[in-house]
């Protein structure tokens, strides 16, 4: 136990130290920053209608599919000179193969209920994350190293989703090989968070959540290994859902490997404005799965059980969970009780080694994709220590945040093989309590992050209290962030619900009665013209 507590000590000195300097520039950031640019409000009332009610009104010819595609094409113009959110479009091919969709319905190729029932999403235009394939737009894992290279086909789930009907617009910026939290590298540069954009749309789905957040998408697709979607979702203002873990294909992802860890942690899942537009993409996209997740089976809100968390047990090395935060969990609770349900504070003992938990399960990915490529040899096998130090001076063909997480990677620090067996065993203990715990009827609300939208620079050093979205990519429990309002700064807040393995539904349920509660989505510049 003594050399467990001083492997633990070695990580939390490390963030220990960096926090002091973490609460020194968070004081002189707001000083020396540029006064926030505004994105153009929206003027369009059309921008109100969830990707549900489009395809609604597309298959009742009240709308044509030209006429959405391009409305959604000139508003990504607008706004992406100041987000920097797409990093490759295909706008040509979207316009026409939305005229395709328009001359199909016009010549009565399909009728309503066939649509309905097989191409729920007909016409309706869809952004995706750079690292999931779309045919012939750029899919380098925002990597130098992979400059030029485009999709030659497309990820599964884009697949499925464009026989679903939906039209792929553009795909959208990331950090480099998706390792980090703040969505910036030295390929496509730094996205901007919608809201303030001095601070960052978070990562890795960053440029997915700041278009989708500025209501230049209605809908799109993200990738979660340990908060990438929900994150981004919180600091974006959006609903972002990580799916149980493996009922979602993740072929076509970059990075990518067949390490059965690897695949469990990493989910495929959507990102969207409304509520329901979450339902209709996991239908459509564990369509062709083998696992029933009973999502027309309406969901009886009086019969769940409600347990919450305000916060993780405050350890040395991470950063409390702000007032603005705990209040949304507070309302959320208390919302419930219109319901007759006495929401209970989390009955099992949450270790305060859930940091080290969810590491190590990472760590237990034995074949990791490579993230150092050598832009002028892919072949070359790069030192992670050498590079860190070179990208903290930026002499480095990588960002400091990817050299980092290589390093923490490759060198397995600060665990021993022991380490890993004994926090994986802890990891499991406490899983089992809570499938036990939630059953089929549990849901469990608890902070996505410790606070709202952060300034870029600080990111890294956040990195330990991404544990509140990446402890339950270890345990495969399917998750939600649900937007709740903004803070007094106009920056989105919110929570996350999390329910047992296959109960997606539940998340999904309670994402849409919360939205009518506390209003979900809210543009981040409001002229709206009925």
């Amino acid at each position: 136990m003594f050399i467990l507590q001083t492997m633990l000590l070695k990580l939390r000195v490390i963030f220990g130290m960096m926090h002091i300097i973490h609460a020194i520039l968070c004081r002189i950031l707001p000083f020396i920053r540029k006064k926030p640019q505004k994105i153009p409000p929206i003027t369009d009332s059309l921008f109100t209608f969830s990707a549900t009610a489009l395809a609604r009104k597309i298959r009742q010819r009240e709308i044509t599919c030209y006429e959405i595609v391009d409305a959604y094409i000139q508003r990504i113009k607008k706004v992406n000179p100041i987000l920097n959110a797409v990093v490759d479009t295909r706008f040509s091919d979207a316009i026409y193969e939305a005229k395709i969709c328009d001359e199909q319905l016009a010549n009565g190729k399909f009728n309503v209920e066939t649509l309905e029932k097989e191409k729920p999403l007909y016409g309706v235009p869809l952004t995706v994350k750079e690292c999931c394939a779309v045919k012939g737009c750029s899919h380098t894992g925002c990597s130098l190293g992979y400059k030029g290279v485009k999709a030659s086909c497309d990820a599964v789930v884009i697949k499925i989703l464009r026989n679903a009907g939906a039209i792929p617009v553009c795909v959208t910026n990331t950090p480099e090989m998706c390792g980090g939290f703040e969505s910036s590298n030295l390929l496509y540069g730094r996205s901007y968070n919608p809201y303030d954009t001095r601070y960052t749309p978070g990562g890795s789905s960053g440029g997915e959540g700041a278009l989708i957040g500025a209501g230049a998408s209605v809908i799109g697709i993200g990738s979660d290994l340990a908060g990438s979607i929900r994150i981004p979702s919180l600091y974006n203002g959006i609903f972002g859902h990580k799916p149980t873990a493996g009922i979602v294909s993740n072929i076509g992802h970059f990075p990518y490997t067949e390490d059965k860890v690897f695949q469990r942690l990493l989910s495929i899942g959507p990102m969207a404005r409304y509520a329901e537009d979450l339902g209709l993409l996991m239908k459509v996209l564990t369509s062709t799965g083998d696992r029933n997740l009973r999502l027309d089976v309406p969901v009886d809100l009086r019969q769940l059980k409600v347990y919450y968390r305000f916060n993780m047990d405050e350890t040395f090395g991470t950063l409390r969970v702000v007032p603005e935060i705990k209040d949304c969990i507070q309302r959320a609770v208390t919302h419930f009780t219109q319901y007759d349900i006495r929401a209970e504070e989390l009955p099992i003992e949450w270790p305060t080694e859930l940091v080290e938990i969810m590491l190590t399960e990472l760590l237990n990915v034995k074949d990791l994709p490579q993230l150092l490529v050598d832009a002028n040899n892919p072949m070359l096998k790069k030192n992670s220590v050498i590079e860190l130090m070179k990208s903290l001076f930026g002499l480095s063909q990588h960002t400091v945040q990817t050299t980092f997480f290589a390093t923490m990677f490759e060198m397995r620090y600060p665990f021993t093989e022991s380490d890993v067996s004994h926090y994986t065993k802890q990891g499991k203990a406490i899983r089992q309590k809570l499938l036990d715990l939630l059953g089929e009827d549990g849901i469990f609300i608890y902070p996505t992050f410790r606070r709202p939208a952060v300034f870029p620079e600080l990111s890294i050093y956040e990195t330990l209290n991404t544990v509140f979205c990446g402890i339950f990519n270890t345990f495969g429990f399917p998750a939600v962030h649900v937007p709740m309002g903004l803070n007094h700064k106009g920056l989105p807040i919110g929570v996350q619900v999390i329910a047992g393995p296959y109960q997606d539904r539940l998340c999904l349920a309670v994402a849409k009665e919360m939205e009518t509660a506390f209003g979900g989505w809210i543009p981040p510049s409001i002229s709206i013209n009925e």
